[in-house]
Formats: C-alpha cells, sequence, structure tokens
C-alpha cells in the first residue's frame, strides 16, 4: 500500500464503457462536470493489463491532499518503478508531472499540455444511455426517460426524487454565480444568437459589462457546456445548444419542447462529426454525409408541404414516430426515428 491507495479504492465503483475510446498513453480527457471523465478513465484503468497496485489515482481538488507531498510521494513511487499508470483528476499545469509513459489528466477545461493529446468526454448519447439502462423496459419508454431526465451519465443510477436535487447542486458548483447568466440564456436553446445579441438583450434587463459576457461564453464554451452550430455560409449567426438538452427542464418551470428535442438531436449529430452545418431551411449538413432535417412531429403531409420549398437535394428526416421514403418534388428523401437513427441508422 502506497499514500495514493486509499484514494483509488474510493474510486471503486463500477463503471461502464463509453462509445470513444482512449488510444495515446499521454491524453488530457476533458469536459463539462459530471460528463464521465473519471469514470471512463477508471474503466480504462480497470480493463488494462496494468496491475492495480501500480496505478495511481490523484484527485487534486482533495481537500486531504497537499500538492507538495504529492509530489514527492509520485516522484519516490516513478524512482521505485511503482507506477505504470498514473491518473490525475481536476489537473493544473501548475502541478508538475513524472517522465512516466502512461499518464491521464482529467479537466473541465481543454488544456495544452504539451505531449499530450485531448480528448473531448461528452454526455451520453442515446445508444450510451441504453447501455447504462438495468431496466428492462421497452426502447420506446427509455426514450420517455430519456427526454425526461437529460443526458448525463449518473441519471440512469439516481432515484427520481434525486435527479432534480442533484442536477441543480451541479449547476450551482459548477458555475457560482454565473448561474444566473445560464438561466438567463436557456431561451435561446437551439436559436440563432451571438455573443454581443445576448449581451445586448440582458444589459435591459441588468447592470453588465460586455467583457463579462465574452468571458461567460468563452468560459462555457472551454467546458463545453454550450455548443455552436454554425451556418453554411460564414457571416450568419451560429445556433446555439447545451451539453445537457434538458438544462432548461431543471432551472425553469417554463420551457418548449421543440428546443429540447432538437437539442437532443443536435448531440447525436455531434457523436457522428465534429463539423456540422445548418442551412437556411434549418437543415443540418455534415460533409460527406449528407443532410439531416429534424421533424420530430412530421407526418406524409407535413414532409411533402416542407420539401415543395426546398432545393432537389437527397435529405434524411428524422421524427419520433414516423419511418418512410420517397420521391417528393424532385428530392429522394427517406424518414426515420429517432431511435432508428441513434441506434445506428446511417452509417
Amino acid at each position: 500500500m502506497n499514500f495514493f491507495t486509499p484514494f483509488l479504492i474510493e474510486k471503486q465503483y463500477n463503471t461502464l464503457a463509453r462509445r470513444f475510446s482512449l488510444s495515446n498513453p499521454k491524453t488530457l480527457i476533458y469536459g463539462a462536470p459530471k460528463s464521465g471523465k473519471t469514470s471512463f478513465a477508471l474503466d480504462f484503468a480497470t480493463n488494462s493489463q496494468i496491475p492495480s497496485k501500480k496505478i495511481i489515482y490523484l484527485n487534486l481538488n482533495d481537500l486531504r491532499i497537499s500538492h507538495d507531498e504529492a509530489k514527492s510521494e509520485l516522484l519516490k513511487l516513478y524512482l521505485e518503478k511503482k507506477i505504470e499508470l498514473l491518473i490525475i483528476d481536476n489537473f493544473t499545469p501548475s502541478f508538475s508531472l513524472p517522465h512516466l509513459e502512461n499518464i491521464i489528466l482529467l479537466s473541465n477545461e481543454r488544456q495544452e499540455v504539451p505531449s499530450f493529446v485531448s480528448l473531448h468526454c461528452p454526455n451520453l448519447t442515446f445508444i450510451e444511455y441504453l447501455s447504462f439502462c438495468s431496466k428492462n423496459i421497452s426502447t420506446d419508454s427509455l426514450l420517455k426517460n430519456f427526454i425526461k431526465d437529460g443526458n448525463l451519465p449518473s441519471m440512469p443510477f439516481l432515484s427520481e426524487h434525486q435527479k432534480m436535487q442533484y442536477k441543480q447542486e451541479l449547476l450551482r458548483l459548477a458555475l457560482g454565480e454565473n448561474l444566473s447568466l445560464l438561466t438567463s440564456l436557456l431561451p435561446f436553446q437551439s436559436q440563432k444568437i451571438t455573443t454581443f445579441q445576448f449581451f445586448t438583450l440582458l444589459k435591459k434587463q441588468i447592470k453588465i459589462s460586455k467583457d463579462k459576457i465574452y468571458l461567460f461564453f468563452e468560459k462555457l464554451q472551454k467546458e463545453g457546456i454550450i455548443l455552436f452550430v454554425p451556418h453554411l455560409q460564414p457571416n450568419k449567426p451560429k445556433k446555439l445548444y447545451f451539453y445537457d438538452f434538458s438544462l432548461s427542464k431543471t432551472l425553469s418551470l417554463h420551457q418548449t419542447i421543440l428546443p429540447i428535442l432538437e437539442n437532443m438531436f443536435v448531440l447525436e449529430l455531434f457523436a457522428l462529426s465534429q463539423e456540422i452545418y445548418y442551412d437556411d431551411f434549418n437543415c443540418f449538413v455534415i460533409p460527406n454525409m449528407g443532410k439531416f432535417l429534424f421533424m420530430p412531429f412530421a407526418q406524409q403531409e407535413v414532409i411533402q408541404k416542407k420539401l415543395s420549398k426546398m432545393p432537389q437535394e437527397d435529405l434524411t428526416i428524422i421524427t419520433l414516430d414516423f419511418s418512410d421514403s420517397s420521391i417528393t418534388h424532385g428530392i429522394n428523401w427517406k424518414a426515420m426515428t429517432f431511435i432508428e437513427f441513434a441506434l445506428g441508422g446511417i452509417e
């Protein structure tokens, strides 16, 4: 047993595989709070060929740990060749690292660390959510729960009465005084918005500086709490989405279902590609994959009316409960349900 053994033992809980993998021995995993970074790193460690006694886990936010003492102990174990894998949670660049081959760094924000590659850890996709759920219920029912609860990895393991309080407390700890700014941003979910437009609207309600708003947006983007989808034409405003599509349910009694569902769909697109655009017809375009239109409640008649105003390009339409395919107004289209799409309907 070494100085760090108790901290690793405290973290020994069941971990579940994610859709992405760790391929570089020196990797910084970053993502929003509670997106599953620690669980992913521990799952990798558990399934590696490295003996557990040679795996060191260190959380730099643990109040029991002196950073100077931790550095000294790490150096001692390294020189004694008793470390093969080092996992550092809540990493900061001020903490010096040993010259070890296998190191996993965990951080809320993306950081540039020499000789390390960066790996983003997002919240769950729907197929991951299914793998996390042990309940023996239908996929349709699980989708309803997914829409209701959101995509945080911890949601399938919490009791109903714990979920809302857990998510609210998480946001309080992560954002502090900026939580009210995030609440003000929620009405713009799935809408076109610029930082300056948000500042202009907000300053009518409260006294706030432009610099604070720009720093706020920068922080949210660094941590992956907000994501933007640009227009195909770069001079047009981007569309705003949240890392947890259910945020508006967490922070407000007044929300609209369509922006939540579109946000859910866009996060699935991001799981396919980081290069996503939208066009003037509210379609989403992924180069080399095609064009997607999200119409959750559409049926045949609504789709045909929408297509009559669009250019003649192949199109995949995603709905909640309607599947079909045809050629309408010269457009070769295929409609599939969100479940079909999320479970691998697009290759």
